[in-house]
């Protein structure tokens, strides 16, 4: 791609090239990592640093720093956040953001991927006997653990592994708490959902728009709506999407290609 210089810059601490990197090669493109930039100056998990913003502004700031740190007109950066499902509040959801930045060429392009299937569970020594249990869901080893002294709120040690410093620390500290370490190099399966992110910004890398040939020509919204297959009045589902450039403001509005009709069962009038 030809908008890509090697090597390219990605404001991480916390291993991330290992995972972008796959991606990246394809394209002839190095990872480089800034030297002396600390990450964690935007906010950690651990609730040690208070993110002031949400995840896709700080990604945009942490972004033009490590460039601004490293020299740099070109760069990558990543960031996630945890939190509920706006639609089901019961359920967790790992959103993360991925946005290139190209100073010279005025391009801010973001990645983008949401998930379910997350590990963020905590578990205090109220509920010791649920200790093994909590291990094992958790995948203990490869995901990593934060301990936390329960009656003074200190974080006494994030990245443990191995359970021989677990219970070491579990009998210096009999009041505890314990807590997912959220950090990409210790998450599993947030590793998954940042690969994610990055296809997401490679496709809309990829995909140009027909008149001015800029980058990111994507779905943006959507919508019309689909009638029921039944009683042939509107439902919620939509009919159109609407890619739109941000550089020209070209549009484009398709009809869906998955469906022409909606199911009854997602009517209002023939299911209320």
């Amino acid at each position: 791609m030809e908008m890509f210089r090697s090597p390219l810059l990605l404001s991480s601490k916390h291993h991330k090239e290992v995972l972008l990197q796959p991606l990246f090669e394809p394209y002839g493109v190095q990872l480089i990592i800034p030297d002396g930039f600390d990450t964690d100056a935007f906010g950690t998990f651990c609730g040690a640093i208070p993110r002031a913003e949400g995840a896709k502004h700080t990604v945009k700031e942490k972004c033009l720093a490590g460039m601004a740190h490293a020299n740099q007109n070109q760069g990558l950066a990543s960031e996630g956040s945890f939190g509920a499902h706006p639609s089901f509040p019961f359920l967790t959801m790992n959103e993360e953001w991925l946005v290139f930045i190209d100073l010279k060429q005025d391009l801010e392009i973001y990645g983008h991927s949401t998930t379910l299937e997350v590990c963020y569970a905590q578990l205090g020594y109220q509920e010791k006997e649920q200790l093994q249990s909590f291990l094992d869901n958790c995948s203990f080893g490869s995901q990593a653990l934060i301990f936390k002294d329960r009656k003074s709120g200190e974080l006494i040690k994030k990245g443990i592994q191995d359970l021989a410093s677990l219970k070491q620390l579990m009998k210096k500290h009999p009041e505890w708490q314990l807590e997912t370490d959220l950090r990409a190099h210790l998450n599993p399966l947030r590793q998954k959902n940042i690969i994610a992110a990055g296809r997401d910004l490679l496709k809309r890398m990829e995909s140009r728009c027909p008149k001015c040939k800029k980058p990111d020509f994507s779905v943006t919204q959507y919508s019309g709506k689909l009638l029921c297959s039944w009683c042939q009045k509107p439902t919620d589902s939509f009919a159109f999407l609407e890619s739109n450039c941000a550089y020209c403001n070209y549009q484009i509005i398709e009809k869906r290609m998955d469906k022409e009709v909606e199911e009854p069962q997602y009517c209002n009038h023939c299911n209320p």
